[in-house]
């Protein structure tokens, strides 16, 4: 019984400590890196933006669920959808709406964290992840050849995604009440959108 009760203390810690630093998140970057191209500054680029690091990871907690196959699929689905929106936005498509397309994804990963069944979402969160492309496709171009900032920009996504299936692992399994931290994580995700 004690031994419960002190997993409850922390599992309660920790929601507050998420909440607490809501606000904090709800600032997307930070600022752009500056004196970096290429593959660095794609690669740099998603550690400094709050949207792109909560997506990758909650897009992560969310494929933990799902079979072994689903979490590559997941991966290089995201992958995917990533470099296209890059490469349409360079093109000038998808000038004006690529912000708005990052809300949707934060707000539909949000409520797919929260479905018990959320295949649909997840195949939807994955589609609209094409807009955290679209929004650099032009923004990071400039800062050196635009295939390396493509790379380094989805590496260190995939390499986010990556953490987020541990950590959705670690909640699923290990943790008591892992699915409602990972409701407050969603939570979390949906305050960002709304930032």
């Amino acid at each position: 019984m004690k031994i419960q009760r002190t997993k409850n203390i922390y599992a309660n810690r920790l929601i507050a400590a998420l909440l607490a630093s809501a606000p904090v998140l709800a600032m997307a970057h930070l600022g752009h890196e500056h004196g970096t191209s290429g593959f660095v500054a794609g690669f740099v680029h998603p550690f400094t933006g709050l949207d792109h690091l909560v997506m990758a990871i909650a897009l992560g907690v969310l494929f933990a669920k799902f079979a072994q196959r689903w979490k590559v699929v997941g991966m290089l689905s995201f992958a995917l959808a990533l470099i296209f929106g890059f490469v349409l936005r360079m093109q000038g498509i998808f000038a004006n709406i690529a912000e708005y397309g990052i809300v949707a994804s934060l707000v539909v990963l949000a409520v797919a964290l929260l479905a018990r069944q959320g295949s649909i979402l997840a195949v939807a969160s994955i589609a609209l992840t094409f807009f955290h492309g679209a929004a650099h496709g032009v923004e990071l171009a400039h800062a050196g050849h635009a295939a390396l900032v493509i790379a380094g920009m989805v590496l260190a996504m995939a390499l986010i995604y990556a953490f987020g299936l541990g950590l959705g692992e670690v909640l699923r399994r290990y943790v008591p009440h892992g699915e409602k931290i990972v409701a407050v994580c969603a939570t979390v995700v949906a305050a960002i959108s709304l930032g």
